[in-house]
């Protein structure tokens, strides 16, 4: 099954599409659609995410879910980015899979509370990597993380 796996951000949203069979990740293509600075990061974030979608076929959609934070600005903004995402996801009739940040930093390190670093370093050793962004690692993390859950997908 081709899924997309996306860390969700106001930012920089990182994603990962690979193909899964069993205990096997075919890992596709990986990168980052900036928003940041962007006039319509919204419409961007939606037209890129669904060329991905529509180009590889993907069937389903894993997430990282949202973790609260001190600002609610920024958790407002988060929640649009969400809602882009979570839309197109039921336009294509994408299966949804939301792991806790705690569960995708288990998955890759084996503690909860590991540092972006430990989780980069981790994600390059899993997949045989040389990764520095913080955001494509998470959204590989989140991959692994749902590979780990022998999902019925």
């Amino acid at each position: 099954m081709k899924v997309i796996s996306i860390d969700p951000s106001t930012s920089k949203t990182g994603y990962a599409i690979a193909e899964i069979y069993d205990d096997k990740i075919d890992l596709i293509e990986y990168g980052n659609i900036v928003l940041k600075g962007k006039q319509h990061g919204l419409k961007l974030l939606f037209d890129t995410l669904q060329d991905k979608i529509e180009n590889h076929e993907v069937e389903a959609v894993i997430l990282e879910t949202p973790f609260y934070s001190i600002n609610a600005q920024t958790l407002i903004k988060l929640g649009e980015v969400r809602g882009v995402i979570l839309l197109l996801a039921q336009i294509y009739n994408l299966k949804v899979f939301e792991y806790t940040p705690a569960e995708v930093k288990i998955s890759a390190t084996g503690y909860g509370r590991s540092s972006k670093e430990e989780v980069i370093q981790m994600i390059n050793r899993i997949f045989n990597l040389d990764i520095q962004d913080s955001d494509i690692a998470d959204s590989l993390a989140i991959l692994y993380c749902h590979t780990l859950q022998k999902v019925e997908i």
